[in-house]
Formats: structure tokens, C-alpha cells, sequence
């Protein structure tokens, strides 16, 4: 059932979604940054939640500012520990 909302979510996803996500934790990413995340989120969700996210994270590493970056990889293990049992 949760994998069901996730992919719903997923599909409904907007770069809107993305800016506003990171403006609401600090993060400042330009246009090309929002456009790598979003295409990345949109293609790849179902590694980042159900595999080796480090696979998907080694290749944003070289292509995001690296203090936006460690601010996205802390906040993906912080929610991913919250809601890890409804994975």
C-alpha cells in the first residue's frame, strides 16, 4: 500500500516541489541543481528508497555544490530513518 502513495507521490512531483522543499530547509540550488535533483528523483526514487542509494548519490556528488549536497544527504538518512518501517 505505502509503495502504491510513494509512486503516486512521485508521479505528482513538480521542480515547484523541489524548490520549495529546499528553500523550507536552507538549501540553495540554481536551476540546473533543481533540474538534476528532479530528473534523478523521478527516475531513480526506487533505488534511493529500496537499494544502495550511495550508487545514485556518488553521481550527484560531482554535479551539486558540495554544501548543498551534504544537506541533502543528511536530510535523506534523517527522513529515511523516520519512515524506513513504512518502506
Amino acid at each position: 500500500m505505502f509503495s502504491k502513495l510513494i509512486d503516486n507521490y512521485i508521479k505528482n512531483l513538480t521542480k515547484k516541489d523541489i524548490i520549495d522543499f529546499s528553500k523550507q530547509h536552507n538549501i540553495i540550488l540554481n536551476n540546473n541543481e533543481i533540474d538534476i535533483i528532479y530528473n534523478t528523483i523521478k527516475s531513480d526514487y526506487k533505488i534511493l528508497l529500496y537499494n544502495d542509494e550511495n550508487i545514485i548519490f556518488n553521481n550527484l556528488k560531482s554535479r551539486i555544490n558540495p554544501t548543498s549536497y551534504n544537506k541533502i544527504i543528511n536530510l535523506f538518512k534523517e527522513y529515511k530513518s523516520i519512515y524506513q518501517k513504512y518502506l
